[in-house]
């Protein structure tokens, strides 16, 4: 693998712009968003698509104006809208959001892979892949969702689908937008954009500076006081030059720098389900020193050039880093000096009454105290990849190589805490490094090739996907926390063959029918005896146009082996990050989305009511006996479902507009999940509630230049135990409202 690192030195890099025509989803989003003349502008998933008959796969594109309308700084909201997308809240704020495609599992967003910009944007995408950073949404001008075959071009997760957040583009005439939004629980969003692109005979030169802070003081109280909100700033910088238009060689080179800084008073520790029955919104005393901070810098240079008229090329040279310390409550310690797990107190508090009293507040004694974490950890992230377009007539051969590297440093420490008068006071400082000291690795060569053959009505979409990866990991322990020595080594290669196909055929001007079918892979870690999961997943589906109103239903199949779970202290784990696995499981069930405007045709163009449902039903079992230590399987018989897995999802959103005025509606339902796997009857102590999400706003454009808003989320005031993950119950934000003002210049 030096060649890889011979390859991040190398300078020449390509790329294309990419659009997909008029059709089907365009009308779709055009109904949605009221746009007479939509162009869909997509920057990385359809990989070259001209329409939508070329994308092998399902793909949803939530566009700025849908983004705009909620302005939304929560990503699950924003997704949850979104047909085939699985999730389990957390914080309430969605900091670190765990989200699914297709029954992949939830957790962490480890199973599906996400970019930036067409970047892999998770801390480490090949070695630890749980996105403990998540880009913001609120700084993103669309998102794509590809689902099914289209996963041959992206990876390495490619069981269930991917997910590209667009950033804000470069303009092209000078524009500054500033949003400004205040609310309840001191909910707070500043984000101010500002660019411009000068034309000269040498080329065009554009740039976009922007800057978004967000936070919050907490909707959670803590016992005796104490912050349980955040503190989150993006800074973003682009630069770009384009040829000039009377240039023979049209090119352009960009280049985007991006920093993000985050304080978060987050804890894992939930409550019992008594106390959450009392006070749903309660902080135990022992999370108070609970704090997450982060920070994260991404560099990405970006050449395109089209050398000749059949032929595009793209090539991208990426370096993110990211660095967390998550110091939280991690384990508690009775007065004979016998450590307890945080999940089994609060699962079972009458059977560990002594530890479960230390939690709420009441003093320690003899040996007892409280073990809180500090997991420090660094990554970083590193590649070239490459991208070629051959345009033959309406055929089209594409074919991309990506070389990268990432890792993570693991250097992490316990420190013991006493609880006294309701106060957590520290009793005996860790060493660190004893907690966890060892550095992981991976590198891998990936290779793709896809064509885009038409053959009169038919459209067919052939591809094969190939990963070579290897995994190093060198544990130093506790004996070594100076790291003189050369470590405990292990290691694990990779190598798979991908293939997968799409095919549409138009059955009428407004009615097409897909079919598709890949072979997932999720990568194994660097454990020798651990194999990596594999999946073969298919979906059929039509979609159907009118000048009113669009649909699209798809039915998909996702049969996985050799499933993967992941030992990791977000689901409740040891927090070791190591992989395990399985058995097998399968995922089917129906995607379903309709997209109307009754005021599209007919004497009321003065009005626009878009208005777009969606619903996905997900049935997702193991097929397999055996036994895990993964707390959310258990004991597996065949039969079992997965947990985390709502069987039915449902959202409705519509917006009625007319000249300054627009009212947004959203409503989203979500049946209960199991939070541990199972079948037959729910059981309340393991299942989360089934939930009803109302969220509303209103728009006043005051003049071409400014807009106030109000909203709230929430607006019923529901509350509901969203999950019992990682320890103890845990519920979603209740009702707040909010003020915003929008100005452009």
């Amino acid at each position: 693998m030096k060649s890889i690192r011979i390859v991040f030195f190398i300078a020449t890099v390509f790329t294309c712009n990419l659009s997909v025509a008029q059709d089907s989803y365009t009308r779709m989003d055009t109904i949605l968003h009221s746009l007479p003349e939509a162009t869909i502008s997509v920057v990385g998933l359809a990989s070259g698509a001209s329409g939508l008959d070329e994308v092998p796969g399902s793909l949803h594109l939530i566009t700025s104006l849908e983004l705009a309308k909620f302005a939304y700084t929560d990503p699950l909201r924003v997704l949850m809208t979104v047909p085939g997308v699985n999730f389990t809240e957390e914080d309430g704020f969605g900091l670190r959001p765990n989200i699914g495609l297709r029954g992949s599992g939830t957790e962490r967003s480890s199973r599906i892979t996400l970019m930036e910009d067409g970047i892999l944007i998770a801390p480490a995408p090949y070695t630890a892949s749980s996105a403990y950073y998540f880009p913001s949404i609120a700084r993103m001008s669309s998102i794509e969702i590809l689902k099914g075959s289209s996963q041959i071009a992206f990876g390495p997760q490619t069981t269930s689908g991917a997910i590209n957040l667009i950033s804000t583009l470069i303009p092209t005439v000078s524009e500054t937008h500033f949003l400004f939004e205040s609310g309840s629980f001191m909910n707070t969003q500043m984000h101010l954009t500002s660019g411009n692109t000068h034309h000269t005979d040498k080329g065009s030169f554009g740039y976009l500076v922007e800057f978004l802070q967000i936070g919050s003081d907490g909707f959670k109280v803590l016992d005796n006081g104490g912050d349980t909100g955040f503190s989150k700033s993006d800074r973003l910088v682009k630069l770009r030059w384009d040829s000039p238009s009377t240039a023979m060689l049209k090119q352009s080179l960009q280049i985007k720098v991006a920093s993000v800084e985050e304080q978060s008073y987050e804890t894992y520790l939930g409550l019992s389900s008594a106390d959450f029955a009392l006070t749903p919104y309660r902080r135990y005393a022992a999370s108070a020193e609970d704090v997450m901070n982060t920070s994260q810098t991404q560099y990405v240079l970006t050449h395109t050039i089209t050398p000749l008229a059949y032929l595009e090329l793209r090539t991208d040279i990426y370096r993110t880093d990211f660095h967390r310390n998550w110091y939280k409550l991690d384990r508690a310690v009775d007065s004979t000096g016998t450590t307890v797990k945080l999940g089994s107190i609060l699962n079972s508090p009458d059977d560990y009454s002594e530890t479960f009293s230390y939690l709420t507040g009441v003093n320690t004694t003899g040996e007892a105290g409280l073990d809180v974490k500090a997991n420090n950890r660094t990554y970083f992230a590193e590649g070239v990849q490459h991208r070629g377009i051959f345009t033959f007539g309406e055929n089209k051969l594409i074919y991309g190589v990506r070389a990268h590297r990432d890792g993570v440093d693991r250097f992490q420490w316990r420190d013991r805490y006493t609880m006294l008068d309701g106060a957590m006071s520290l009793s005996t400082p860790g060493v660190e490094g004893t907690a966890g000291n060892r550095v992981e690795s991976a590198e891998a060569i990936a290779t793709y090739v896809r064509s885009i053959l038409h053959f009169g009505k038919f459209t067919f979409t052939p591809g094969v996907r190939h990963e070579y990866i290897t995994f190093k990991r060198f544990d130093f322990g506790s004996d070594d926390l100076e790291r003189v020595g050369e470590g405990e080594p292990r290691s694990n290669t990779a190598l798979v063959l991908l293939p997968g196909a799409g095919l549409n055929y138009t059955l009428f001007e407004s009615l097409d029918a897909f079919v598709g079918v890949h072979r997932g892979f999720i990568p194994p870690g660097s454990s020798p005896d651990t194999e990596p999961e594999t999946s073969i997943n298919t979906e059929l589906g039509l979609r159907y146009s009118s000048n009113s109103l669009s649909a699209q239903m798809v039915l998909f199949n996702n049969d996985y082996e050799n499933l993967l779970g992941a030992d990791v202290a977000s689901s409740g784990g040891t927090g070791s990050g190591d992989l395990f696995n399985g058995g097998s499981a399968l995922a089917k069930g129906l995607e379903l989305e309709i997209a109307y405007d009754p005021f599209a045709d007919g004497p009321f163009d003065h009005l626009a009511m878009p208005t777009r449902i969606g619903y996905t039903y997900t049935d997702a079992q193991f097929t397999s006996t055996f036994d895990s230590d993964f707390g959310a399987w258990g004991e597996v018989e065949v039969g079992d479902r997965l947990p985390y897995l709502a069987e039915h999802q449902l959202s409705f959103i519509t917006s009625f507009e007319v000249k300054k005025i627009a009212v947004d509606v959203s409503a989203r339902y979500t049946s209960s999940m199991r939070t541990i796997a199972g079948q037959g009857d729910f059981i309340d102590s393991e299942s989360t509630d089934a939930t009803t999400i109302l969220d509303a706003g209103f728009r006043y454009t005051l003049s071409d230049s400014f807009t106030i808003s109000v909203g709230a989320t929430n607006l019923l005031d529901g509350t509901y135990i969203v999950s019992s993950r990682p320890y103890g119950l845990r519920p979603n934000m209740p009702r707040a409202i909010k003020f915003g003002i929008r100005a452009s210049f």
